[in-house]
């Protein structure tokens, strides 16, 4: 009877250290939490920046005539568009074109005088004095006659580059001096963007990699020439580029800077709905030896359209970093890592 109710109580306690080592296992299986991870992918972005700008013509060129006159014909109007060489405005000539009549008539007659001197002085009828004092004479008749027809050319103005009239001071008839702007040309060919900038674009402009604006839905790569080194009122600084295209004066744009250098965001990227705040900082779960989840601070810079974030700092390329259930974890807990099913629609657990 006593052995009976020995191995009774035997069989009793081992039940009770099966039922016990059976219950601590479902505990220690139900305290491992199901996530996901994901491995932060390197990233490099360049810095756009947007800036509004103006189309300004590089030059504007005032013509005007090389002598006095009277305005004959005005050959264009303003808004005419022009090109190099053409003549656009005339004066008055008949003076100065009896001012070369009569220069070379002068200069005619002392020629055929020289060419009879000059027979004269190879016969040794003439003093080598009196035929040199005679061919410079008639040197000098010939630089006159050459300064009356280029001062009969200096009637005719003509456009020395291609471009559009921009402005007419005169009309037909009027007397005007040497010198005096009759008309102002817009070079077309040296277009320009200006752009006012602020001072941290400025710091890093020779960092650009890329500049170009867009008119009317078309774009037009720009090549940076000049940059005023100090800043006007409103601290921005004046940066002027040439267009690789034609764009009329005056045409207000939108001018893109692409900046690489120290304006470079770079970093790694990962689903910002895997990063999380506590104590007013930025975390997030790593899958460490053993898998164990612990919390590491980040610095984070933005979020993309496409839901990820820039991570700066705080995580490398190969850390295991979870990214749906987040929430429910604690720093230590132990994790499965799991993969998605078609089940687990949104990355939900």
């Amino acid at each position: 009877m006593k052995v009976i109710k020995k191995m009774a109580l035997m069989s009793a306690a081992a039940f009770l250290l099966i039922a016990c080592g059976s219950s601590e296992k479902k505990n220690d299986e139900a305290k491992v939490r199901n996530v996901m991870t994901v491995l932060p992918l390197n990233r490099q972005e360049t810095t756009v920046k947007n800036f509004s700008g103006v189309v300004k013509e590089n030059s504007t060129v005032s013509l005007s005539f090389r002598t006095p006159g009277q305005i004959m014909r005005i050959l264009v109007k303003e808004g005419t568009r022009v090109r190099r060489g053409q003549l656009v405005a005339t004066l008055d000539t008949k003076d100065y074109q009896l001012q070369v009549d009569a220069a070379k008539i002068q200069y005619d007659q002392l020629t055929n005088e020289v060419e009879r001197l000059r027979k004269l002085y190879e016969a040794k009828s003439l003093s080598g004095n009196d035929f040199e004092k005679a061919t410079s004479g008639l040197e000098q008749l010939r630089i006159k006659l050459q300064n009356a027809k280029n001062q009969l050319s200096y009637t005719q103005l003509t456009a020395p580059v291609d471009g559009t009239v921009q402005k007419v001071n005169f009309e037909p008839s009027e007397m005007v001096s040497a010198g005096m702007p009759v008309m102002d040309i817009v070079d077309i060919h040296s277009m320009e963007v200006e752009v006012n900038i602020p001072d941290d674009v400025y710091r890093f402009l020779s960092n650009t990699t890329e500049a170009y604006c867009i008119a009317a839905g078309e774009r037009y790569n720009l090549h940076k020439k000049s940059v005023l080194a100090k800043a006007d009122a409103n601290q921005l600084f004046t940066v002027k580029y040439a267009i690789d295209g034609q764009l009329s004066p005056g045409v207000n744009v939108d001018v893109y800077i692409e900046m690489g250098g120290d304006m470079t965001v770079s970093g790694l990227s990962i689903p910002a709905h895997a990063i999380f705040e506590d104590g007013g900082k930025t975390y997030v779960w790593v899958v460490e030896q053993g898998n164990i989840v612990k919390r590491h601070a980040i610095t984070a810079n933005k979020v993309d359209s496409e839901g990820m974030a820039v991570v700066e700092s705080g995580i490398s390329a190969t850390d295991q970093v979870v990214k749906a259930g987040v929430k429910a974890l604690h720093d230590g807990d132990k994790v499965k890592i799991v993969t998605q099913r078609n089940t687990n629609v949104g990355d939900l657990l």
